[in-house]
């Protein structure tokens, strides 16, 4: 499902649409590189919809090059370009056309994939991915025999022996042999983190067959193994999902709501548990998507897609989703979740071609509308976006999730006043706040504090910790902002301190403690805390200024003047860069003496 983490509603920060410092929040670059290839090369982002077609040259490595940047740059439509110029120069290069595989596959050129696999094949020299994706093409046609000689083979890593098993089962099943599926499934051995798949499909493949008694204690062990849950938590709410149907088939109807209640508990709002909980107060069994050995085939692929989807695996993952997609097109859970993957490598315009086939009777429809929105808006596309985010707002008057973030859209482009009257609007429909609602205060106290309207952020602010008292950023932000007007400065330094505690590692943070002691005229453990800060972001203007007027009061002039210096050229806030300059130039005493006179200076207006 959705990690739901540009909305606010999971606690973390809104990287992409908060621009504030003391939150610690910060804004998405995009990192640009360039190499001289000594060839015509072109290369293009999939995302800048070049008006002209993408140029190649007639030399094999120039093309092999360009294919490998843009496949590192996550450019898989230009890469694979590349491969098939490379391929046409050097058709009897088996490296290069597994390369190429491999990218026509994770672009979702799936049969052009398979062309070039059967060829690997008769090479004699495939790698074990091959056979995984030439299966998919015979489960595609439900040509069971054929898949199943692509599966059975002696697999050398944990991960494909696990998939190429799982998806075994599925064959059998597909081919009319349940009893054979379940015993294949089941005599799947390996690492612990084997067991919650090996329970789960063992699961669907007696759903499919009919047999819910023997599906609801199968996925009942499923879901009592929390450890598995935890490593794989996109599993784990599927594993939710289709307990509660299987519970409902079997007629137990209190079960199934217990179960979706614990989810809704586990991930609040989430749409597909929140349609289940309606149908079953109408006593109907909720639809579940895995009806057939393809579509319990792409179920395989989607769970160990998304279970591998982190720093080293997103290529891995890209392919088996893309496979996913191959055998369940039309599946909304599966065209959600390739469409969250492209969004987390950038490929913001794809994501939304994806977004946009869910249709509004789907229950996956609202937040693949909000994640639509939020891209058209990164995408530089406001009127769109502000029109979608509106519709979803009038169509959803209760929905958390979407006013959090269109309030965060609009903090993203510095309209905290508009941003404040959408988080009141929806704080006007509730009645009693719980604890899921401290980020809504949280983010309408920012709002007022930008607005100059210290009295209600300071509201918003306490209402938040009243909600859910252990908030870091909460903490952090109050704290912060009382230090740095000179109030309540032992309360506020034991909540930053409180916050640190919580997150040691939190640069901006850090940054506030140091802050904190510097008001507190405690210098030199100021600098100690400012230099880890630094640390630990050494990129923020802010912090930076904040080490410079540090070392300034330590009489470490030469350093201060550095810091400042290097403040400025990491593009601070406009509001900064006179203050940050004044002090390079006459010193901070001398700045701090003329702030105080015109503090004392009486307001003639």
């Amino acid at each position: 499902m959705m990690r739901l983490q540009r909305s606010g509603i999971t606690g973390s920060t809104n990287t992409r649409a908060m621009g504030l410092r003391a939150l610690g929040s910060r804004t998405l670059g995009v990192a640009a590189f360039g190499l001289s290839l000594l060839v015509s090369t072109s290369l293009v982002h999939a995302e800048n919809k070049p008006e002209q077609p993408l140029t190649v040259s007639n030399s094999l490595a120039g093309n092999y090059l360009a294919a490998r940047i843009a496949t590192t740059d996550r450019d898989t439509e230009s890469a694979a370009a590349f491969y098939r110029r490379a391929i046409g120069l050097d058709p009897d290069n088996n490296d290069l056309m597994i390369k190429g595989f491999l990218t026509f596959i994770a672009n979702g050129d799936f049969a052009e994939g398979v062309t070039l696999g059967d060829i690997i094949i008769k090479s004699g020299k495939e790698p074990e991915i091959v056979s995984l994706v030439m299966s998919v093409e015979e489960i595609r046609k439900k040509s069971w025999k054929s898949a199943s000689r692509h599966l059975t083979k002696d697999w050398r890593s944990a991960v494909d022996r696990l998939m190429a098993g799982l998806i075994l089962g599925w064959v059998q099943q597909g081919s009319g042999d349940g009893e054979l599926a379940l015993k294949t499934i089941d005599a799947l051995n390996g690492p612990a983190w084997f067991d919650l798949f090996v329970q789960y499909h063992g699961g669907l493949v007696a759903l499919t067959n009919g047999n819910t008694k023997d599906a609801v204690k199968r996925l009942k062990t499923a879901y009592d193994n929390r450890a598995g849950g935890q490593a794989a938590g996109d599993t784990y709410l599927r594993v939710m999902t289709a307990l509660a149907h299987a519970h409902a088939r079997n007629g137990d109807f209190d079960s199934a709501g217990e179960i979706v209640d614990q989810g809704l508990r586990r991930v609040p709002q989430n749409p597909l548990l929140e349609r289940m909980k309606s149908e079953l107060k109408a006593d109907k069994i909720p639809e579940f998507s895995v009806k057939t050995a393809q579509r319990g085939a792409a179920e395989v692929f989607l769970n160990l897609g998304t279970a591998i989807n982190r720093e080293g695996g997103e290529q891995f993952a890209r392919i088996y989703m893309q496979l996913a997609n191959t055998l369940a097109h039309d599946d909304d859970a599966v065209r959600v979740e390739l469409a969250e993957l492209f969004d987390g490598q950038g490929l913001l315009a794809r994501a939304n071609e994806l977004f946009e086939k869910i249709m509004p009777e789907s229950a996956y429809y609202r937040i693949a509308r909000l994640e639509y929105a939020l891209n058209l808006d990164e995408l530089d596309k406001r009127v769109p976006a502000r029109k979608a985010l509106d519709e979803l707002i009038e169509s959803g008057p209760d929905d958390l999730v979407a006013h959090l973030s269109y309030g965060a859209v609009l903090a993203r482009h510095e309209d905290y006043q508009g941003a404040a009257d959408v988080y009141n609007k929806i704080l006007g429909r509730i009645d009693t706040p719980t604890r899921i609602h401290w980020n809504l205060y949280y983010r309408l106290g920012i709002s007022y504090e930008r607005t100059k309207q210290w009295p209600k952020a300071e509201a918003a602010f306490r209402e938040s910790l009243k909600l859910s008292p252990n908030q870091p950023r909460v903490l952090n932000y109050l704290g912060y902002s009382w230090i740095d007007m000179d109030i309540n400065l032992q309360e506020g330094l034991d909540m930053i301190r409180k916050a640190v505690d919580l997150r040691p590692n939190d640069g901006y943070m850090v940054d506030s403690l140091g802050w904190a002691y510097y008001k507190l005229n405690r210098i030199q453990e100021a600098v100690v805390e400012l230099e880890r800060a630094v640390e630990l972001r050494p990129g923020d203007p802010t912090i930076n200024d904040h080490m410079g007027d540090a070392y300034w009061k330590a009489n470490r002039k030469l350093e201060a003047t550095f810091q400042w210096q290097h403040a400025l050229a990491l593009d601070p806030m406009k509001e900064d860069i006179p203050r940050i300059e004044e002090k390079l130039k006459v010193g901070l005493d001398e700045v701090e003496k003329k702030e105080l006179a015109n503090k004392d200076q009486p307001n003639k207006g």
